[in-house]
C-alpha cells in the first residue's frame, strides 16, 4: 500500500499546485479577451505555440533525462544536473541566433516582439528545467510553492500592465517573463540547484551527456510530432483564415485546458511513481488499478466541462471571442484522447524505451487533416483534426504499451464512455434544439 500512499500524497501536493496555477490562468482569460483584439491575442498564442515546438528541440529535452537519471542513479545527481544546465543554456543561445526567423509571415507578426519573446523563452526554459530537477530530487513542496508564486506574479503584473497601463501584447510578455523569473529564483535559493552546477569537464561530462541523450533524443522528434498533431493547426489557420481567426481558436482552447487541471494534477505525481515502481513484480496491476480511477475522473471531467461550456463561454469569452464557443466541446474531446495517450506514454519513459513515444506520435501526426478540414468546416475542421490525431496516437500506444506492461481495461465500458462523450461533443458543436437538455442527459 506504500506506493499508493506516496502517489496520493504527491497528488495532493500537485493538486494544490495545479488548481491554484491553472485557476489563476483560467481567470485571466476574460482580461485577455477584453483588452486584446483577436489579432493581438493571436500573436500571444503564437508565441506559446512556437515555444512549445522549439523548446524541447533546442534543449534536447534534457530536463526529462535529468529527472529520470536522478531518480535512477541518485549518487551521480550532481553530474546529471550540471550537464542538463549547460545544455539548457546552450539551447537559449541557439534561440538567440534563430530570432530573425520570427519575421517570417507564417508567425503572424511575432517578429515585432522578438526580444520580448527571447526573454520569455529563456525564463520559461530554465523554469521548466529547474522544475524537472526538483522533481528528480523529490522537492515536491518546492515545485508547488514556486508554481503558485510564479502564477500570482504573472497574474498581478498582467492585470497592472494590460488592464491599467494598456501595454497590450508587451504587457502579456512582461508578465510571463516576470512570473518565470520568480520561479527560477525560488528554485535556485530554496532548492539549492545552483550547488550542483559545475564548469564542464570534457571527458566525464561527455560520457554522461551521451548517456542522457540516449534517453532524451527520441523525445525531441516525439515533441515535434506531438506539436504537429496538436498545434500545427495554428499556422494553417493563420495562413488560411488570418491571425484573427487564430486568436479565436486560441481563446476557445483556454476552456478545454481545464482538462489539464485533471490530468496534470495527477500527471506529475504519477510519473514519479511510474519511474519508482516500474521494475517491481506487480507493475501491471499497479498501472491497471491507477488507470481505472484516472480514466473515470477524466470522462467525468470532460463530460461535465462540455455540459458547462455554453455558460463558461458567455462568462469568459468577451466580445467577438464568444463566437468560437462551438469549437470548445470538440477540443475537450481532443484533450481527452491526448490525456489517455499520455498515460500510456509513461510506460515508455519508465521503461526508458522513449523511441516508442516518437513512433506512436509520428504515426498520429501523419494523418493530420487540418488543411482539408479547414477548407470544408472552417475553425471546427481544425478542432476535428486534433481529435483524429489524438485518437490514433492513443490507440497505437495502447497496443505498443501492452507489449511492455499489461494494463487491463474494461473495454466494453471504455468504448461506451467514449461513444457517449463523442455524441455529446457533436450535439454541442452543432447545437440543435434542446441541445443543453440532451447534453445533460448524456452527462
Amino acid at each position: 500500500m506504500g506506493k499508493y500512499k506516496n502517489l496520493l500524497v504527491n497528488i495532493g501536493l500537485f493538486t494544490l499546485n495545479t488548481v491554484s496555477t491553472k485557476l489563476i490562468t483560467f481567470l485571466l482569460v476574460p482580461l485577455y479577451t477584453y483588452f486584446l483584439t483577436t489579432a493581438q491575442y493571436g500573436v500571444t498564442d503564437m508565441s506559446l505555440t512556437v515555444a512549445g515546438l522549439i523548446t524541447p528541440v533546442l534543449t534536447l529535452s534534457i530536463g526529462d533525462a535529468t529527472t529520470r537519471y536522478i531518480i535512477d542513479d541518485p549518487n551521480d545527481k550532481k553530474q546529471y544536473i550540471s550537464v542538463g544546465f549547460w545544455v539548457t543554456l546552450f539551447g537559449c543561445l541557439l534561440m538567440l541566433l534563430l530570432l530573425p526567423l520570427l519575421n517570417l509571415p507564417i508567425f503572424g507578426g511575432l517578429g515585432n516582439y522578438e526580444w520580448l519573446y527571447l526573454a520569455y523563452f529563456v525564463s520559461s526554459a530554465f523554469n521548466a528545467y529547474l522544475a524537472n530537477v526538483a522533481r528528480g530530487l523529490n522537492q515536491i513542496k518546492l515545485i508547488t510553492w514556486a508554481s503558485i508564486a510564479s502564477s500570482l506574479a504573472s497574474a498581478s503584473s498582467a492585470g497592472l500592465l494590460i488592464g491599467l497601463l494598456g501595454w497590450k501584447v508587451e504587457g502579456y510578455f512582461v508578465s510571463l517573463i516576470f512570473g518565470g523569473l520568480i520561479a527560477v529564483v525560488l528554485y535556485l535559493i530554496f532548492g539549492g540547484s545552483w550547488e550542483y552546477v559545475a564548469l564542464p569537464s570534457k571527458e566525464r561530462d561527455w560520457r554522461v551527456l551521451k548517456k542522457m541523450l540516449l534517453y532524451s533524443v527520441p523525445l525531441m522528434p516525439n515533441a515535434i510530432f506531438w506539436w504537429v498533431g496538436t498545434s500545427v493547426n495554428r499556422f494553417f489557420i493563420t495562413s488560411m483564415l488570418g491571425i484573427g481567426a487564430s486568436g479565436l481558436f486560441a481563446a476557445a482552447s483556454k476552456i478545454p485546458n481545464v482538462m489539464n487541471m485533471v490530468s496534470s494534477t495527477f500527471w506529475q505525481a504519477w510519473s514519479l511513481s511510474a519511474f519508482q515502481e516500474f521494475k517491481k513484480t506487480d507493475t501491471g496491476k499497479f498501472y491497471s488499478n491507477v488507470f481505472a480511477v484516472f480514466r473515470t475522473f477524466c470522462f467525468l471531467a470532460a463530460s461535465g466541462l462540455m455540459l458547462l461550456t455554453p455558460w463558461l463561454a458567455s462568462l469568459l469569452l468577451q466580445k467577438k471571442f464568444y463566437d468560437s464557443w462551438p469549437i470548445i466541446p470538440i477540443l475537450i474531446l481532443a484533450f481527452l484522447f491526448n490525456v489517455f495517450a499520455g498515460f500510456y506514454g509513461t510506460v515508455f519513459t519508465a521503461s526508458m524505451k522513449t523511441r516508442h513515444l516518437m513512433t506512436s506520435t509520428a504515426a498520429a501526426a501523419v494523418i493530420v487533416l487540418t488543411w482539408l478540414l479547414i477548407r470544408v468546416m472552417g475553425l471546427q475542421g481544425a478542432a476535428w483534426a486534433m481529435v483524429g490525431s489524438n485518437l490514433v496516437m492513443y490507440a497505437i500506444r495502447v497496443v505498443m504499451a501492452n507489449q511492455i506492461v499489461k494494463i487491463n481495461v474494461n473495454r466494453p465500458l471504455m468504448l461506451a464512455n467514449i461513444l457517449l462523450v463523442s455524441v455529446q461533443t457533436c450535439v454541442l458543436a452543432w447545437h440543435p434544439t434542446a441541445y443543453t437538455l440532451v447534453s445533460a442527459v448524456l452527462f
